[in-house]
């Protein structure tokens, strides 16, 4: 079963330049002119992989300290996360995903942003829509 840690209360926009001749529609999310929107109630676990042993206690990637009463990579691993659920019916590579997520990284000023990419580039998915 899927544990999510995290639902989002409110819709969230994000713009990039490597969303910009991407046009998708589904349930939870939007893409067109470079803005994704998020919609109200989505759900995602945040930096994976993560294990919870006899539900006790969080073992895994860290989503780093809490900022402003989100942990500090919220909304970077939301916009991650959505991405990689689509990957099959996006047409955006897992280059084009992990852009995406270095910039909303260093935009943040994620101290371990470098090891995270890495993390993303080679042990997330790589079977996306376009290779």
């Amino acid at each position: 079963m899927k544990v999510y840690r995290y639902r989002l209360n409110t819709l969230y926009i994000f713009r990039h330049r490597c969303l910009t001749d991407i046009h998708f529609k589904n349930q939870w999310l939007s893409i067109s002119q470079s803005v994704m929107e998020i919609n109200t109630s989505y759900a995602w676990d945040g930096c994976t992989p993560k294990w919870q042993p006899f539900g006790l206690f969080t073992v895994g990637v860290p989503d780093g300290a809490d900022r402003f009463g989100k942990p500090w990579l919220y909304y970077p691993s939301l916009v991650h996360d959505v991405l990689c659920q689509f990957r099959h019916q996006i047409p955006l590579s897992q280059r084009q995903a992990t852009q995406i997520f270095d910039d909303h990284l260093l935009e943040i000023k994620w101290p371990l942003r470098r090891l995270y990419v890495w993390g993303v580039k080679y042990l997330g998915p790589q079977d996306f829509k376009i290779n």
